[in-house]
């Protein structure tokens, strides 16, 4: 039998998913991203495993982080050589980085409300 170690969210990756998704980042994102930012590299069933979510949940969030270029993917062979190459995600920006750009998108959407009630204001 094999003695196999599994990370899982810690109450800091929890708190940063949640915050998160209150910054409006899907939860399977919010999640995957909290992970991928406590360590160097996670494999898709290491993910699966940490975030707690199952393996379509993994790619669907991947393909969000890829196009927001904020994932780097690379494929490695398994030790026994069978089967298809298991995939190894790591973040592309730190998680700092993250921030800014949700902060960013948050300021512009709030401006965006803020010209809008203006408007309403005027028409008023």
């Amino acid at each position: 039998m094999k003695e196999l170690s599994i990370q899982v969210m810690g109450e800091r990756e929890h708190e940063i998913s949640e915050l998160l998704q209150s910054l409006e980042l899907p939860k399977i994102v919010s999640k995957t991203v909290a992970c991928l930012a406590s360590t160097t590299e996670m494999t898709s069933r290491q993910l699966e495993a940490a975030a707690g979510i199952r393996q379509p949940e993994v790619s669907a969030a991947m393909r969000v982080l890829r196009k927001k270029d904020w994932v780097v993917e690379r494929e490695e062979k398994k030790k026994l050589g069978k089967g298809r190459p298991v995939k190894v995600y790591r973040l592309n920006v730190p998680l700092r980085e993250i921030v800014e750009t949700l902060e960013e998108e948050q300021i512009a959407s709030k401006n965006e409300l803020m010209d809008d009630l203006e408007r309403l204001r005027k028409l008023a």
